[in-house]
């Protein structure tokens, strides 16, 4: 449905996924059924993607691919075992809406978490412009690499030749108006009262178009416990990269004293930033600017190469190994997977290169020649990480993984999901502009 928010002081009108009384997203136990009816009451034609569960294929959500497009006053009916619990998200997965923030949070809780001696606290990164995202794409596709930095609808800037400039890392295709977390700015953020000495769970989804951003817990240390909703080894740190489409769990102790304690998100490679405010009772909260004195840096994999999971695949050798080069041109604004660019317009008629069998344990080695990075994601199965850059690991359980520029991940899953599944880069522009492809189980 539509809903308005407000932005900068001035009125949005954005798309939402609502349940009747309000409630953005929803919360549900596992192993539960997912019965839910998906009304469209928008004006256009729309397909919801349950990001991180596994469904059956044919409930998907992928437009083309697994279903129909839901028309304007359309239903349909969902009803499948929730797996796997976790900090997961539902989104919007027909053209540009995304960008219109058609995305909510989707947690699916363990039986013992409803008797946690800890806070649960929800956090929905985005990132938001006035500009019509069909004119962004279109600036960016007429403009490519000449656009000029800083350019209110396109940030895409390196050398105007039709190949990419590989000295040199890039980054953030796209200047935003706001970057928000809980559909607010820092000009008027979240204040989530909290209890002082409380324990409390931060889930936080990155939910942007465009955005990566390290979550900063400022004087706050905390443990990551779980990423794409898969539990991992406890990390304990006050800074975790968060690349788009992924979450992360992360447990924080308050101190005695209380206080009021920013968790914000820095845009990566830029000084913009948004986040919530933890304050327990009376404390006084100050305002945040919404841009930082410096820039962040570039999201790395040094912390992903420490994870190790916490339920690790069964030991088991690698059947197949399937090479996903990931490639680009910059000055077209095309991207591609093994030199073809997925036409997301008509999905149908591409042919799925990656082509596997029912048991068979499956490898996806994601080669980055392009100095972008970018969040590859699978549908209908979780991956373990198990090389970066040629050293083996045993690393996170997830469904999106960061590939920098001009690396190298390898990540394995197991062929237990039957169907047509898509895999992407969940870089928005990136993904309309032909960066996907499809895993298909052959009979």
């Amino acid at each position: 449905m539509m809903r308005t928010i407000e932005i900068n002081g001035k009125s949005a009108k954005v798309m939402g996924i609502l349940q009747p009384n309000g409630t953005q997203g929803m919360e549900a136990v596992v192993n539960t059924p997912f019965h839910v009816l998906l009304e469209n009451k928008l004006a256009v034609p729309t397909a919801i993607h349950w990001h991180g569960l596994h469904p059956p294929n044919n409930e998907d959500g992928v437009p083309g691919v697994t279903q129909p497009v839901l028309r304007p006053d359309a239903s349909v009916l969902y009803n499948f075992p929730l797996v796997p619990s976790g900090t997961h998200w539902m989104h919007s997965h027909q053209g540009l809406q995304e960008a219109h923030l058609l995305a909510a949070p989707l947690i699916v809780h363990e039986p013992a978490d409803r008797n946690a001696d800890e806070q649960q606290v929800i956090i929905l990164l985005g990132d938001f412009s006035f500009t019509p995202p069909r004119e962004i794409f279109a600036e960016l596709r007429s403009r490519g690499k000449n656009a000029s930095p800083g350019d209110a609808k396109s940030a895409a800037s390196a050398p105007s030749s039709s190949k990419m400039s590989m000295d040199k890392p890039d980054a953030n295709d796209v200047n935003y108006d706001a970057y928000l977390a809980n559909d607010r700015t820092l000009n008027d953020p979240d204040v989530v009262r909290v209890e002082k000495s409380g324990r409390v769970r931060l889930r936080i989804l990155n939910g942007s178009s465009g955005t990566n951003y390290f979550v900063d817990l400022g004087s706050l240390a905390g443990e990551l416990i779980a990423t794409d909703g898969m539990p991992v080894e406890p990390i304990r740190a006050s800074r975790f990269p968060l690349a788009i489409a992924q979450r992360i769990d992360v447990r924080v102790q308050l101190p005695p004293g209380g206080g009021a304690f920013p968790i914000l998100a820095l845009r990566e490679y830029a000084p913009e930033q948004t986040g919530i405010i933890l304050a327990s009772a009376g404390a006084p909260v100050q305002r945040l600017p919404v841009k930082a004195s410096s820039p962040a840096g570039l999201l790395n994999l040094d912390q992903e190469a420490r994870m190790v999971a916490v339920n690790p695949l069964a030991p088991k050798p690698i059947d197949q190994t399937f090479v996903l080069r990931l490639q680009g041109n910059m000055q077209k604004y095309v991207w591609m997977i093994n030199d073809i660019a997925f036409d997301v317009a008509d999905p149908g008629s591409e042919k799925a290169p990656v082509r596997i069998k029912t048991g068979q344990r499956i490898a996806l080695k994601f080669v980055n020649e392009t100095p972008m990075s970018h969040p590859m994601h699978l549908h209908g199965h979780a991956f373990q990480v198990i090389d970066i850059n040629g050293k083996t690991l045993k690393g996170a359980l997830r469904d999106t993984v960061l590939v920098p520029g001009m690396s190298v991940v390898t990540v394995a899953f197991d062929a237990n999901n039957p169907g047509l599944w898509y895999v992407h880069c969940h870089v928005l522009w990136h993904l309309v502009a032909g960066m996907a492809t499809m895993v298909e189980y052959q009979a």
